[in-house]
């Protein structure tokens, strides 16, 4: 089955068991490969949204694609419902590295 882009943007999104976790609002390509790498999930519920940036699911974790809702697998949508952390590595959590002088 073929579908275009504009198929994907708002399709419902769920886990295997039917968590319903939110719409797909974008992907992220291989542009080396051609192939979707990553699926980018909004929440749904305005509470969840507040509280969770945006779920990021890896090709791996799908069922199901069709045109009427993405399934994913159970762990992702536990990977969901944990609270959203900061995010380490990014610079301003790390002290900038100083060069001792050499004597």
């Amino acid at each position: 089955m073929i579908m275009k882009a504009r198929q994907l943007r708002n399709l419902p999104v769920e886990t295997r068991s039917g968590q319903h976790l939110g719409r797909l609002v974008d992907v992220e390509l291989d542009v080396e490969t051609q192939t979707i790498v990553t699926f980018i999930v909004r929440p749904g519920r305005l509470a969840q949204q507040l509280t969770r940036s945006e779920l990021r699911i890896h090709r791996s974790q799908v069922v199901s694609l069709s045109p009427e809702r993405l399934v994913v697998e159970d762990a992702a949508g536990q990977a969901a419902s944990e609270p959203r952390r900061a995010r380490p590595g990014l610079a301003k959590d790390v002290a900038p590295v100083i060069p001792a002088e050499s004597s």
